[in-house]
């Protein structure tokens, strides 16, 4: 298929909601983003490296919404380039580059593999897709990008050293993009979650500190304020009390507070 012929699919979709693709959409806040936005009218395609099918079985036919799912490895190329490609082929005008994961502990002792693993979906996942997808979406002069970022980016994280890197990558593309994008019709969100009730701290063995026992808001509640913002092409949402302090702190704090006040936080076994 064209490059024109894929523009004009995204073209016919703009009097619509049209077609969202979801990274990490089977578990936490990309699986609430997914649910809200076939509530709003979407259709969606669920991408993941598992649960797939589980996630699309749940969210289909709900409000008439046309449900797909796609099962690839982000981290890699070829599966980037697969989850684009079908992306291309349905004409999704609306991204939401969501899909993450955390590596906790100190950076001397953590596998190199598993840091490595998140820079490559982290970031390079991100970039990837956005440079294949994002033409598409300027032929057509409509699109909207939410790229999840968080409030962990604003301050260094002594012990969630990449991952708070990654993530302050993430807001500054969001930011630099949407500036590139201004007048063109596209627009770009930067999603600022604040700790939020979801698997994620089980998964990154974060349980015991002191930011996994907070209390959290849900993910749903997350969804809503992130998928609202993304709809009215906002530029950033920050969700959450506690993302709302840490954000405050970052503006007032210097740069070894910050290190300190964060690092305070995400100590492991903290009591």
């Amino acid at each position: 298929m064209t490059r024109r012929r894929h523009a004009r699919r995204v073209a016919d979709a703009v009097d619509g909601p049209g077609v969202a693709l979801v990274t990490g959409a089977t578990s936490g806040i990309g699986l609430r983003i997914a649910h809200e936005l076939v509530r709003r009218g979407h259709d969606v395609v669920v991408v993941a490296d598992r649960d797939v099918d589980e996630t699309v079985d749940a969210l289909h036919g709900r409000g008439g919404a046309r449900v797909s799912g796609l099962t690839v490895d982000l981290t890699t190329p070829a599966g980037v380039e697969t989850a684009a490609r079908h992306a291309r082929t349905l004409g999704a005008r609306t991204l939401v580059l969501n899909a993450g994961v955390g590596v906790h502990g100190p950076f001397a002792r953590t596998p190199l593999r598993d840091e490595l693993r998140l820079v490559d979906l982290n970031v390079r996942s991100v970039v990837h897709l956005a440079h294949v997808l994002l033409p598409d979406l300027l032929a057509a002069g409509a699109g909207r990008i939410l790229v999840t970022s968080s409030v962990s980016g604003e301050m260094p994280a002594p012990n969630f050293s990449t991952y708070a890197a990654s993530k302050a990558f993430l807001r500054s593309f969001a930011w630099s993009l949407r500036g590139e994008l201004a007048g063109t019709g596209v627009t770009v969100t930067a999603l600022l979650p604040g700790p939020t009730r979801t698997p994620f701290f089980e998964e990154a063995q974060m349980t015991r500190t002191r930011v996994g026992r907070l209390p959290k808001p849900s993910a749903a509640s997350v969804a809503r304020r992130a998928v609202a913002a993304l709809e009215r092409g906002r530029p950033e949402v920050v969700t959450g009390i506690q993302g709302g302090v840490m954000l405050a702190a970052a503006r007032v704090l210097p740069q070894p507070a910050r290190a300190a006040f964060h690092g305070w936080f995400y100590a492991p076994g903290a009591r």
